[in-house]
């Protein structure tokens, strides 16, 4: 029987394998295919005669630095990784409007010809400028206010400000700066309770990135702060991160609640949660009380029924990032419908969802803010 399970055990592990290397390899194949498109338009534009040996270098750099950075950041931290990740990244980001524009090129060039290379020049001229406007952008942290209503919350609640945060991704991009620019408008609010929503980190277990979440140890909030897991905190050593948040003085809810001052703040992890029946037995398991208010901090917005009927007052989530630069969030709206962004209801269950503190991938924001959402209840 052992001998069986063996076997079965490794023809598990090719076969994961060879999943993760064809997952891979398509994402290569498809960005090796877009950056080609972005050369070819470049090369027309500037009458460029092409030259095979530095093609093969140059679309083999970009295509390959996207997913080598992340691998080589998730174990690394250093002058050279976050160099490389902010190369990588930055390009990434400019490149979604460069292929747009390319492909605008491209189709009118085939009907107009040379007399078009003057709307080419204005054309990514205008997506550098967005590019240039994403970047700055993002660093530049809103607060939100939301006021919204729960049942039957006991009037000390009233007046107090309720921070939620999420999606800071700690990491090669986002480091001990930005976690200070952070901490520093957390501050300036003077929460009576912070929210965590999962993705604090970018996946890597990096102890110069575990150092980077240390200013939030200078906090002094009056209810404390409550995180829950995201799914990046499951791409790196689970272990090492939990510690971290805990040596930073805050307190992680597994699939748990507290009950403060008459709210019960019910929190989840993302692996536990994914599959509905799976989060609809945690939320069974943690036993909420439907005649007292609660929040529930969910790193993704996904089964909101569930929520509703267990009898969760409202929903806290993070995740989607509103897909960070427009028009990305049209598929975000895909997969989330309506709960992609802001306040929304279902049945009984309010149902926030933020775009998040920090950046995932591109550090560049279009068409979405980086928020700290400040929620006091009427």
């Amino acid at each position: 029987m052992s001998r069986i399970k063996k076997i079965l055990g490794s023809l598990v592990t090719v076969l994961l394998f060879k999943t993760y290397i064809a997952f891979f390899a398509t994402i290569l194949v498809f960005l090796y295919l877009a950056n080609f498109v972005v050369y070819q338009a470049v090369l027309i534009v500037f009458s460029i005669n092409e030259n095979s040996f530095i093609t093969i270098v140059i679309l083999g750099f970009f295509s390959l630095s996207f997913i080598a950075s992340i691998l080589l950041g998730r174990k690394r931290y250093n002058f050279f990784t976050r160099v490389y990740s902010i190369i990588s990244m930055v390009w990434m980001g400019f490149f979604a409007y460069f292929l747009i524009a390319s492909f605008i090129y491209i189709i009118e060039f085939a009907y107009i010809g040379d007399s078009s290379r003057h709307f080419a020049l204005i054309l990514f001229g205008l997506t550098t400028l967005v590019g240039i406007y994403g970047l700055f952008h993002a660093k530049k942290l809103i607060i939100k206010e939301v006021i919204v209503g729960l049942p039957n919350l006991s009037e000390v609640w009233k007046g107090r400000k309720v921070v939620l945060i999420c999606d800071l991704h700690i990491g090669q991009i986002n480091g001990k700066n930005f976690v200070e620019s952070v901490v520093e408008k957390l501050k300036q609010i003077s929460p009576d309770i912070v929210l965590i929503g999962g993705d604090l980190f970018d996946g890597s277990s990096a102890q110069g990135v575990l150092n980077c979440i240390v200013p939030f140890s200078s906090l002094s909030i009056p209810l404390g702060i409550y995180f829950v897991t995201g799914n990046h905190e499951v791409y790196g050593n689970s272990d090492l991160l939990l510690e971290a948040v805990k040596k930073a003085g805050i307190k992680t809810l597994h699939d748990e609640k507290v009950v403060i001052d008459g709210l019960q703040i019910v929190g989840v992890d993302y692996k536990t949660t994914t599959k509905e029946l799976d989060f609809k037995n945690v939320l069974i398991n943690i036993q909420i009380e439907r005649n007292i208010p609660s929040i529930l901090l969910k790193h993704e917005p996904s089964h909101i029924g569930v929520a509703e009927q267990a009898g969760i007052s409202m929903q806290m989530s993070g995740h989607t990032h509103k897909a960070q630069q427009w028009p990305l969030e049209y598929f975000a709206k895909m997969a989330y419908g309506r709960f992609e962004n802001g306040l929304n209801q279902l049945g009984k269950t309010q149902v926030y969802t933020t775009s998040g503190v920090g950046t995932w991938g591109p550090p560049l924001r279009v068409g979405t803010d980086s928020e700290i959402v400040v929620f006091t209840f009427k």
